[in-house]
């Protein structure tokens, strides 16, 4: 009879030292194969526009487009827009020239017009919901944003910023 050759057979040391490192390689591959996704890009906010409505009274394909609604424009009220500014913004701008943290803010409408492509009233609004939109030179983005002012509370503080000369 002729004997086989005698395997050697895994020592139970080798084995749980070899399954440790099946385990750590397999970890690794898992870790590799779950990146963090990056964005690229901020979400395009999306602003739907009206369709064109389609009235078919006598089976007659009849378009029209949709009614246009007039924009509202609302002047603020000044009297309103000076208790805001006096609760919200006088610790930190004045109503004159003078530098108080922020930049003082006569003349401020007059200003505001010519210093971006948007108009005075834009401008204003924007630098009252991003405070770091628009920077003058020499003063930091320390501004908070006024997200809690309504549209007629920023409407008001515009009306009584035009009244600062």
């Amino acid at each position: 009879m002729v004997s086989q050759p005698i395997k050697d057979e895994l020592v139970p040391g080798k084995r749980v030292y070899l399954l440790i490192v099946a385990s750590i390689a397999t970890l690794f591959v898992i870790a590799a194969c779950s990146e963090e996704v990056i964005p690229t890009q901020e979400p395009v906010e999306f602003s739907p526009t009206a369709a064109i409505s389609v009235d078919r009274p006598d089976d007659s394909e009849k378009v029209t487009e949709p009614e246009k609604e007039a924009p509202v424009v609302d002047a603020g009220d000044a009297e309103a827009g000076q208790e805001l500014f006096t609760l919200n913004c006088a610790a930190c701008h004045s109503t004159g020239d003078n530098k108080v943290i922020g930049p003082g803010l006569a003349g401020v409408y007059a200003r505001a017009g010519s210093r971006t492509s948007l108009d005075a009233d834009a401008y204003i609004e924007q630098s009252l919901r991003e405070p770091a939109a628009f920077l003058v030179d020499g003063f930091g983005p320390l501004m908070s944003s006024f997200d809690h002012f309504s549209d007629e509370d920023v409407q008001n503080v515009i009306a009584y910023l035009k009244t600062l000369e």
